[in-house]
């Protein structure tokens, strides 16, 4: 028997953004008859607005830490309260700053990571000659960065139209690209890591036997990184799908 394809809702829809039961035609004073949420707080009306990065004029680097303090400490209500029918270019934007910093953080983590297995090897090299590997590593880094988020957008836009969820592209890609503030705390994690066992290693501070163990806290740091940025990526779109404007 073949699958018969849901029907994704209409753009002027008015969905309940609790549960995504469609109200057109509801009074907008009573309740969802789905769950029971008030319709008005799937109106949109003085919900959902641009953060302080789209709107504010002046200020600017205030207004961009202020929303990725917003991302990364209150992500629900973040995305909760994010207009997502809106130029995706300031966004965009404000993603790629956070992905040349988690790049930085991560290339510095894989050079210094690097440097040291080879010089366990026995090779000599010299703090001058960490520039060349650091570009290639960062550069490398920003491109799987901005790869994986437009063909992540990209599978959960078809995913989502499979099963018959409103998710525009263009909403999807808003959200990821404020998602990318995440990629600063596990790019901070990562270098601390690797930097402060270096430095301490270098520094007769550690032995040998702690090579092992920085191998199994580096592993745990991947997983719970991946964790972590699953987790922020499905709150964002949680809270995206049922929007209304």
């Amino acid at each position: 028997m073949s699958r018969v394809a849901p029907t994704i809702p209409a753009e002027n829809d008015l969905l309940c953004e609790a549960c995504g039961y469609t109200l057109n035609g509801l009074p907008q004073d009573s309740n969802c008859p789905e769950c029971g949420k008030p319709i008005a707080e799937s109106t949109g009306v003085g919900r959902r607005e641009p953060p302080a990065w789209e709107t504010a004029r002046r200020a600017r680097f205030a207004a961009f830490l202020t929303t990725t303090a917003q991302v990364l400490f209150r992500p629900t209500h973040f995305y909760r309260t994010l207009a997502t029918r809106r130029e995706t270019r300031p966004a965009r934007t404000f993603g790629r700053v956070h992905w040349i910093a988690a790049a930085a953080l991560f290339g510095l983590a894989a050079t210094v990571h690097t440097m040291w297995f080879l010089d366990a090897g026995g090779y000599n090299m010299r703090l001058q000659r960490y520039a060349l590997p650091f570009t290639m590593l960062a550069t490398a880094t920003y491109v799987a960065l901005a790869g994986t988020t437009a063909l992540a957008a990209r599978l959960t836009h078809w995913e989502a139209s499979y099963r018959g969820l409103r998710l525009p592209l263009g909403v999807v890609q808003r959200g990821m690209y404020y998602h990318a503030a995440h990629y600063l705390p596990v790019g901070l994690v990562a270098a601390a890591t690797v930097v402060t066992f270096v430095t301490l290693l270098t520094r007769g501070a550690l032995d040998v036997e702690w090579y092992t163990r920085y191998l199994y806290i580096l592993s745990a740091e991947v997983i719970l990184g991946a964790l972590y940025l699953f987790k922020t990526y499905w709150i964002g779109m949680r809270n995206m799908m049922y929007a209304n404007r």
